[in-house]
């Protein structure tokens, strides 16, 4: 066999071998994969891992994806090949639970229509096409679930938003909310009752609630909790008896959820008090859960306001016949620099309106982790209550205003084991309320870790504060002017989610920046612009020169300029074209160091897994090569 034929031979059993080598690694090792990103982008967490293996029936997710439209985008395309490589890893986690399909929407094509009316939200890039990309989820039942769209801004919160609509089509049943209140919120009023224009309406909040929960309204006197209850949600608390305290502690140990919302002062409940002219009070101004939430580890003073220069809302003042506006220090009108970025429930909300909110403070030594969610700025300071609660003068709030430099935490999250707030069980009232025979026993401790979201303020969810509202033929039409309902729902909706989903953080984003790219950057863009303002200035002081000369030239009646004065304009402008060409050198140096390093990463990345390779390729030969001499060696011996 000549040596033609012989490397023909081997030519052919390589590519066989090649292809055979694709067709086992794509079938039988397609579950082995390594994950060497230092945040570990493609591992998902144990808590997602948990909610995929629970999964019970098969679940059908489509993912519509405008991949032709995409091809001309190449960061999209790139965010849309980690969305895809993440659900894969969903896919192989389930053992076949989980089936995919991939549709692309064309335009003006049935599948475009049924990305439409289930809900899908395209992007427009001209007057005819539209991008999109988002998912669809089924269950057996028909239940369905919905991504709209794949925003590559909330990447962070991506595996949040994979798990938690695989877990709401495998638990579709809608949570209910338990809502306990001291505030006139006329839950109770009937829809035929609308329809009657002197009803009392029902605040706007209860409405947004109904459309994603069952809302069951608690009475304030009540010695249990109903076991149907998925999220406790109390809205400016009254004076709860010692019983109802004790069955809002027993629930939360056991591992109910609570969403909390108590008021050192509350401006609304004043005015609905002012409005009643003289009648007895139906609620207090202030709510407080003190002894509940101190064995949560947290405590809200009684007496001070949170007052914040730099996010003061201004108001309108009326003294001696003239109107200023000036800031009222209590109104805050909180932005994106005062939220938890990394929490799932504040991490894209809009501006938030509070009004009067207190300030919450960790206890020392406590086993519970107090997480931050909205807080103020540096800039701020603890308003005393009486300066506000008689008459409140923004003119001499600000007088007295002086920032202490702490950013003062109006909500948090409480995660952790407790302690019951009842160390001696069950407290003895005077006129016990029933409680049902199948009462649990007194629990010391909370069987897990408890999940509650305290907020200090409980009027910024009145109607005003976030909402405009008119009626249309009888309906109401909502339009919202802030995100407190937001708010409130990302809360009872993360809250009512299983323990798995709650531990869900964010995650690093994929589209890491070089940082010492940037810090070169940045630290060229400083050099450049000292040498600029010094450039600049010079050249400021020359042209003001020359004019100077000019006009003495003038002044002193002569057409023609003096030659010393010529001469004198002539040096100028040589300083300045001097100058001028200094800053576009200094503008043409400006990334210097920075392209050089890009093209050293760029040679690194290019050749050192070739190269590594290569090493690999040649030690593997040295070792076999060694491995044959000494199998002659040992066959001539």
């Amino acid at each position: 066999m000549n040596k033609t034929l012989t490397s023909a031979i081997a030519l052919a059993l390589l590519v066989v071998l090649f292809v055979a080598v694709n067709i086992i690694s794509n079938n039988e090792l397609r579950s082995m994969r390594f994950d060497l990103t230092q945040e570990k982008l493609y591992t998902l967490s144990d808590g997602s891992k948990r909610v995929i293996r629970s999964i019970d029936e098969p679940v059908t997710l489509r993912l519509y994806y405008s991949t032709t439209l995409a091809n001309d985008i190449p960061t999209f395309r790139t965010y849309a090949l980690r969305v895809r490589e993440l659900i894969e890893e969903y896919i192989t986690l389930s053992n076949g639970k989980i089936r995919l399909e991939v549709i692309d929407p064309k335009p003006f094509t049935d599948d475009e229509d049924s990305a439409v009316r289930l809900g899908l939200q395209g992007v427009p890039l001209n007057d005819t096409d539209k991008l999109y990309f988002g998912l669809v989820g089924f269950n057996m039942t028909d239940d369905q679930e919905v991504i709209p769209f794949f925003q590559q801004e909330k990447e962070a919160f991506l595996e949040y938003e994979l798990t938690r609509l695989i877990y709401k089509l495998t638990d579709p049943k809608k949570p209910t909310v338990g809502l306990i209140t001291g505030h006139e919120m006329n839950a109770n009023v009937s829809p035929m009752m609308r329809l009657n224009p002197r009803a009392p309406k029902p605040w706007v909040i209860l409405d947004q609630i109904r459309e994603t929960f069952d809302l069951k309204v608690m009475e304030t006197n009540f010695a249990e909790v109903p076991k149907n209850i998925d999220v406790l949600l109390l809205i400016h608390p009254p004076k709860l008896s010692p019983t109802s305290q004790y069955a809002i502690d027993q629930y939360v140990l056991q591992g109910g959820r609570a969403l909390v919302f108590v008021d050192p002062m509350s401006e609304i409940a004043a005015g609905q008090a002012r409005a009643r002219q003289g009648q007895p009070p139906t609620t207090a101004v202030e709510s407080e859960l003190s002894k509940l939430m101190s064995a949560w580890g947290v405590m809200m003073p009684s007496d001070r306001i949170v007052g914040d220069w730099d996010i003061a809302r201004e108001v309108n003042i009326g003294r001696g016949g003239a109107t200023d506006i000036v800031r009222y220090l209590p109104w805050l009108k909180l932005a994106s620099a005062n939220f938890n970025r990394e929490d799932v429930v504040t991490a894209q909300l809009g501006n938030l309106m509070y009004a009067a909110a207190g300030v919450l403070q960790p206890i020392e030594n406590t086993t519970t982790t107090f997480t931050p969610l909205i807080f103020s700025t540096s800039n701020a300071m603890l308003l005393n209550m009486d300066d506000i609660k008689y008459g409140p003068d923004p003119k001499a709030l600000i007088d007295k205003f002086e920032a202490d430099g702490e950013n003062h935490i109006i909500a948090g999250r409480i995660s952790g084991p407790v302690k019951s707030a009842f160390t001696n069980g069950r407290p003895e009232t005077e006129k016990e309320q029933k409680v049902s025979s199948e009462a649990a026993e007194h629990l010391p401790h909370s069987v897990k870790d408890i999940q509650v979201i305290v907020v200090s303020d409980a009027d910024n969810i009145y109607d005003n504060f976030w909402s405009r509202s008119q009626d249309l033929g009888g309906q109401r039409i909502v339009m919202q002017t802030a995100a407190n309902a937001s708010f409130l729902i990302n809360s009872l909706d993360n809250l009512a989610g299983s323990s798995d989903l709650i531990g869900l953080r964010s995650r690093e984003r994929s589209d890491r920046p070089f940082l010492v790219v940037e810090r070169l950057r940045r630290q060229a863009e400083q050099k450049f612009l000292t040498r600029e303002n010094e450039l600049n200035k010079t050249l400021d002081e020359t042209q003001k020169k020359i004019s100077e000369l000019q006009s003495k030239a003038q002044a002193e009646g002569g057409a023609l300029l003096s030659e010393q004065q010529q001469a004198a304009i002539d040096e100028a402008r040589g300083v300045v074209l001097d100058t001028r060409k200094e800053l576009r050198n200094v503008q043409a140096s400006l990334n210097s160091d920075i392209e050089k390093l890009e093209r050293q990463i760029k040679l690194i990345n290019i050749a050192a897994v070739p190269t590594l390779f290569v090493l690999i390729a040649i030690a593997m030969g040295f070792i076999r090569r060694r491995r044959r001499r000494r199998a002659y060696t040992l066959s001539r011996s």
